[in-house]
């Protein structure tokens, strides 16, 4: 898959997973699968943002493609490729996904229901959708790009 496929494939699946959770962010309750719906939606979207920053990179000859999807857009926020908000943002959903994932036995489906009902999974989708635009000073930085 060349890279222009996979983003034109993110925006795919954007799309889709923005259909469900628009439909639930109306909706006053949920029952158990819709809740499994929405878990999975929210995934998915998490998921391919970590996936398309990963590209980004590796894509604009990034010395450090990073295995963590938080430190993906630590790197994308560090060289000016994503703002405050952006960034902002991605953690926050990172942390979202990684509760619901990993301490699913006290994740509390109040705060995903608020998320959703709240649309805050917009700037997800807004960010897969987005088309890239980076100056040559952007892809320089990323080309440049070292720890400190």
């Amino acid at each position: 898959m060349t890279f222009q496929e996979y983003l034109d494939r993110t925006k795919i699946i954007a799309d889709d997973e923005q259909k469900v959770l628009d439909m639930m962010s109306v909706k006053e309750d949920w029952n158990s699968i819709e809740i499994r719906a929405v878990k999975n939606s929210m995934q998915v979207l998490v998921e391919n943002s970590i996936g398309k920053a990963k590209r980004i990179l590796k894509n604009f000859n990034c010395p450090i493609v990073p295995q963590k999807g938080s430190d993906a857009f630590e790197f994308m926020y560090e060289m000016g490729l994503i703002d405050d908000e952006m960034f902002s943002t991605m953690k926050s959903a990172i942390g979202l996904r990684n509760a619901m994932v990993h301490d699913y036995m006290n994740f509390n489906d109040d705060i995903l229901k608020n998320v959703v009902t709240e649309k805050k999974y917009l700037d997800l989708v807004s960010f897969l959708k987005s088309e890239l635009e980076y100056s040559s000073v952007q892809l320089k930085r990323i080309e440049n790009f070292f720890l400190n």
